[in-house]
């Protein structure tokens, strides 16, 4: 059986996505492990690694660091990039050019796959997407409107310093409707289901995003789920005519406000509108964001 090791951060979201991969590729004869990369290892230890692993994967951030520091092969390592900021922080700082020599490289979206051409990556990535385990976040939609939940980091500065959570935002559009606005500090990724399942919609105001596990997980909860048309959710947001994973809101910041508390106050006054529309996205999140249509190509990238 083939062995990956993931060297990565073993916490939401990174934790939540390379558990799934675990559970899933063992299915397919991919045997896997996750080694958080916020902990100190000897060079004992990673030779025993090099030795017992096929592939070690982790960000291209990282890449110099197992490199340099524990002196994997370049062609011994994978690298996925999650987000903007993982290629170009590795473009920055790396004193050469490493992609070439890399076993594989990809991205977890269409988005960062066009964002390499544009930042002239010598490798063209393997666009592998993420997934969720849709029976593990699945509860039963709410009958009402009453809690507003908001995912993620409330501020993050992307490489080039502008900020683009904007959670400030979701604070403004709420405020008005009478309802109540419940954000979350990072719990442990195992409790994300319990989150879900303690609001009633979800909202996503970034600026930017690669890919975006909240509208996945909350839409698997069966959550009203609004936000801009960023990462996964402008692929799979819901269009003229046609019901998909999500209500679109504008991405400039006083439309996105104002549209965001006219949807709020329309659902939270029409109940059957509002559980029809939260049962619609969950039924949609079972057709597009489990890992079991995401799987296959992971499985290819990594063979």
């Amino acid at each position: 059986m083939k062995k990956v090791l993931f060297y990565i951060e073993n916490k939401w979201a990174f934790g939540s996505i390379h558990y799934g991969l675990c559970k899933e590729l063992y299915k397919r004869g991919i045997h896997c492990d996750l080694l958080d990369w916020s902990i100190e290892y000897t060079n004992d230890e990673f030779d025993f690694l090099i030795d017992r692993y096929d592939t070690i994967l982790t960000t291209p951030v990282y890449v110099l660091q197992l490199h340099y520091k524990y002196n994997v092969p370049l062609e011994k390592i994978v690298a996925v990039a999650h987000g903007q900021w993982d290629v170009l922080l590795a473009k920055s700082t790396a004193n050469f050019d490493f992609y070439p020599l890399l076993k594989k490289f990809g991205v977890i979206s269409n988005v960062l796959y066009k964002k390499c051409i544009e930042w002239n990556i010598s490798v063209l990535p393997t666009v592998v997407e993420t997934g969720i385990h849709f029976d593990f976040y699945f509860s039963r939609p709410p009958d009402n409107l009453k809690t507003v939940g908001y995912g993620g980091a409330k501020h993050t500065y992307n490489f080039a310093g502008a900020e683009i959570k904007r959670g400030n935002l979701v604070e403004a559009g709420v405020e008005g409707t009478g309802l109540t606005l419940k954000t979350h500090n990072f719990y442990n990724f195992l409790c994300m289901p319990g989150y879900y399942r303690s609001i009633d919609c979800l909202v996503m105001s970034s600026a930017e995003e690669a890919g975006g596990l909240p509208i996945m997980e909350a839409a698997a909860a069966g959550r009203l789920v609004l936000g801009t048309k960023v990462g996964y959710f402008e692929e799979h947001c819901d269009i003229e005519g046609l019901n998909r994973g999500g209500i679109p809101l504008p991405l400039d910041g006083s439309e996105f406000t104002r549209h965001l508390n006219e949807t709020l106050c329309m659902f939270s006054k029409d109940s059957t509108k509002f559980k029809n529309k939260c049962n619609q996205i969950q039924e949609y999140a079972f057709h597009h964001y489990d890992w079991s249509r995401k799987i296959d190509k992971w499985v290819e990238f990594l063979s």
